[in-house]
């Protein structure tokens, strides 16, 4: 059976075309595994962070690269304004097209990748959406920053 899978030509090629579909399916497949968990770690370290009243924490999972003084100060009173609400859930989202563009004179300090959005158990079931980027091996919430 070997034999004649080495003798035609146009079998090793067509084993070799499936081959490589698979393993670029499979790498395609692992990578958007590793981005989801990812995602997940940081949604289940904002909940952590929310649910011990954990500012310090919370601060920590944001990307400050490229942020003035002046806009994380105001980025830390909005943090210590919600992580007294009590969170009912905080789930990954997928980006939608309107997410990937920038708003007007506005830009991310990462490229988006996805959005963990926080609903707190309040009556009005207020929420908070945060967009996420890949910084390094690890997944950080995105500051708005003013486009230069």
């Amino acid at each position: 059976m070997l034999q004649l899978f080495l003798r035609h030509p146009w079998l090793r090629r067509l084993s070799a075309a499936l081959v490589g579909l698979l393993l670029g399916v499979a790498l395609v497949a692992a990578w958007g595994w590793w981005n989801a968990r990812g995602l997940r770690v940081l949604a289940d370290d904002l909940r952590r962070a929310y649910e011990t009243r954990d500012a310090a924490a919370m601060e920590r999972l944001f990307c400050w690269d490229g942020v003035d003084a002046a806009t994380r100060a105001r980025i830390r009173f909005v943090i210590l304004q919600e992580y007294e609400l009590p969170v009912a859930s905080v789930v990954v989202r997928p980006l939608t097209v309107f997410d990937r563009q920038t708003g007007p004179g506005l830009r991310p300090n990462l490229t988006p990748a996805g959005i963990v959005e926080v609903t707190f158990a309040t009556t009005d079931r207020l929420s908070a959406s945060y967009l996420a980027g890949r910084d390094g091996f690890r997944h950080k919430l995105i500051v708005m920053l003013p486009a230069n």
